[in-house]
């Protein structure tokens, strides 16, 4: 039998070949994620071969000698990688100043910063749970999480290996304790990336911990001192390589992964790597060292670096959605790059001379530099997008102090108002409109089902003013500062309930929200309001009808008991659902937005075909129920600019500016519903 050290001499053509299908399949399912659905999992090809390779480097001293040169391995994986990272984040981000329009620059440029500093996949970790940040558009950097995770990796390996070496010493075998401790820290993570997988999806895509068990795979594998029998090393590379393929084909968008789901990937690469090389006619080497296969492989880094800032940035050079024959020269062009930056940048940097010739500290000062060079743009546009997104919310507030006749949601109630009654302004300005939220979630509990442990109260303090709970999810939120803004008007008296999931409603629908429903229920009873208005988010696009008439079953019983206790109960219909995110045509065409002549949503498009508040009120019909659709649409079409204010800031929350505006008129319904107004 062959050891596998005997495999590593040179390049091996079988991990090549790997890098080559890695890259592939991310290049693919970004361009035709169709074709590809679950091309996504090639990120994790490679965490396998990072975690064979570099464990395969580190031992070498490691064992022999007891002793890593941390300075020399980390000198290396900066000579290697962040040339060519540096650079594409500085090009991204010039093409950002030049061509992307001011909304996205906070998030775009402080995920540079991120990406220039390795810790990009936490950023992404954070905006996952951080609802308002959910939906924002992709950055030119996103790609770069997977290179946080490497780098992460990169610092901290060696010091398990050192650990290995400490806890050995001279009594015990160091391959021993190092195969050990790499095997719990394998084992703990793969359960870790199992549990919050299931738990938490959208974080547990990004954090380290989840991740550190497929480069364990790969060290572990590295440990293993002989290589499979002859006849086996065929079978297994191709029944690996067909584990990729079969995952890139069979994962889709709604695959839990990482989890256990993301074991199909990682040892299928594994058995690629255990396999090796082998003379065999009908082995996978024989297709591994086809020359184009293994010239994907040279430039794969590069080629992961470049194709997804051209494939985000493309549309905004071009106006326009890019066409199929424009994604294939998107293609053309990142491999074209890749090539040059190669030839020029990768192998330059990893074999400098004035670098390799000196020690790890001169790289160490050379690498800090580059850092810091790479910084300067994304830091000056984060900046320049702060100062812009100031001068806009202070307009907004200027305006707001003083409303002007058909601001808003006034030009939709007011006949006498043109569709441009105050010029080409608009509110809030495109800087400040991903962030105009106002006071809307200053109580708002962003972990999913969670109870609702704390209430803001606003409005009057007069002894006799009406007592008022809002509660919902964040369409609920959305209404906070609208109905706070008029309340002492009305001498209303108002406490917020408002929570991710943490609709108003009996536990039997979605049993694993039962806390925070029974909590959110037991504190409405115990309140003695007058008056509770409610509202929440329909999704019919992620429930079937049978589930969205189960919820507002579940929040008519709700109502139900609240009735009984002599309280008044008012439902909001919910606001459209836009078939898409049509604040990216606000932005690219404010003028027309503004005149009325784009941005455009027809009525069909945009009103929601079942409204679980509308079907709840039905089944308890001494609910009240207010309308507020004639303030989003008229004449069978919904603008997305009413009264020059915009009225979303993604596809179904409102703007906290139009929200002010609507807010009179939708507090004058509650009054009538409330038998406060003689109207």
């Amino acid at each position: 039998m062959r050891v596998l050290a005997e495999q590593r001499i040179g390049v091996r053509p079988e991990i090549q070949a790997l890098r080559a299908a890695a890259v592939s399949m991310v290049v693919v399912y970004h361009l035709w994620p169709e074709a590809l659905p679950g091309g996504y999992a090639g990120v994790d090809v490679f965490f396998v071969i990072s975690g064979f390779l570099i464990t395969s480097h580190l031992l070498k001293d490691a064992i022999r000698t007891g002793r890593v040169d941390l300075g020399r391995f980390w000198a290396r994986r900066a000579r290697r990688l962040l040339p060519a990272s540096l650079l594409v984040v500085l090009v991204s981000a010039v093409a950002t100043w030049a061509v992307v329009p001011v909304t996205f620059w906070r998030d775009w440029f402080s995920q540079m910063a991120g990406a220039v500093l390795y810790v990009l996949n936490w950023q992404l970790a954070g905006d996952s749970i951080d609802y308002l940040a959910a939906e924002n558009n992709a950055s030119p950097v996103q790609h770069y999480w997977s290179l946080s995770v490497e780098e992460q990796f990169y610092v901290l390996w060696p010091l398990v290996i050192l650990l290995g070496i400490w806890i050995a010493r001279k009594r015990l075998d160091r391959k021993s304790v190092i195969a050990v401790l790499l095997g719990g820290i394998t084992l703990a993570s793969l359960g870790y990336s199992i549990v919050l997988t299931i738990s938490d999806p959208a974080q547990a895509y990004f954090v380290t911990p989840t991740r550190a068990w497929e480069f364990g795979l790969g060290g572990l594998l590295a440990l293993i001192a002989v290589a499979p029998p002859v006849r086996l090393r065929a079978v297994l590379g191709w029944a690996g390589m067909a584990g990729i393929v079969a995952t890139s084909l069979t994962y889709t968008a709604s695959t839990p992964f990482p989890g256990y789901t993301a074991l199909l990937p990682v040892l299928s690469t594994a058995a690629v790597i255990w396999a090796g090389v082998t003379p065999e006619r009908w082995s996978l080497a024989q297709i591994a060292r086809f020359r184009p296969i293994q010239y994907t492989g040279d430039i794969s880094y590069s080629l992961y670096l470049w194709h997804w800032p051209l494939i985000v940035l493309a549309p905004y050079v071009l106006r326009e959605q890019v066409s199929q024959p424009g994604l294939w020269l998107l293609l053309v062009i990142s491999i074209v790059l890749a090539a040059v930056t190669k030839r020029y940048v990768e192998e330059p940097g990893r074999s400098l001379p004035m670098l390799t010739s000196r020690r790890p500290r001169f790289t160490a000062l050379i690498t800090v530099g580059a850092m810091a060079i790479a910084l300067v743009v994304p830091a000056g546009g984060f900046l320049s997008a702060r100062a812009q997104t100031a001068d806009g919310k202070q307009a907004v507030e200027q305006v707001l102090h003083d409303v002007p006749p058909c601001l808003g949601a006034a030009a939709m109630v007011d006949p006498t108002c043109g569709r441009q009654a105050l010029g080409e302004n608009l509110y809030p300005s495109i800087a400040a409109l991903k962030t105009d939220n106002g006071i809307a979630y200053d109580c708002y509990n962003d972990v999913p089902g969670s109870e609702i442990v704390e209430t803001c109260t606003y409005g009057s303090t007069r002894p006799d003013a009406t007592r008022v709970a809002i509660t919902g999810d964040s369409h609920a939120a959305m209404l906070v500062a609208g109905l706070a803004s008029v309340a002492d008007q009305h001498n209303w008296t108002i406490d917020t309930y408002v929570g991710r999931n943490c609709i108003w409603a009996t536990p039997e629908f979605e049993p694993e929200y039962v806390a925070c429903r029974t909590a959110l229920q037991d504190a409405l009873e115990a309140g003695g309001y007058d008056t509770i208005i409610t509202t929440g988010r329909s999704r019919p696009d992620e429930f079937t009808e049978a589930e969205n008439l189960a919820l507002s079953s579940a929040r008519a019983a709700a109502w139900t008991r609240a009735v009984d206790q002599g309280t008044r109960v008012i439902g909001i219909i919910d606001n459209p659902l836009l078939p898409e995110n049509m604040t990216d045509c606000v932005i690219e065409h404010p003028r027309e937005a503004v005149e009325g002549t784009d941005c455009l949503v027809g009525f069909d498009q945009a009103m929601r075909q079942f409204d679980t508040t509308t079907a709840a009120a039905e089944m308890e019909p001494r609910a009240g129920l207010i309308d507020v659709g004639d303030l989003y649409c008229r004449d069978q079409m919904c603008p997305m600019v009413i009264g020059n204010v915009t009225v979303y800031r993604d596809r179904h929350h409102l703007t906290n500016t139009y929200v002010t505006t609507a807010a009179p008129i939708i507090a004058q319904r509650l009054a009538v519903a409330m038998g406060d107004d003689p109207q």
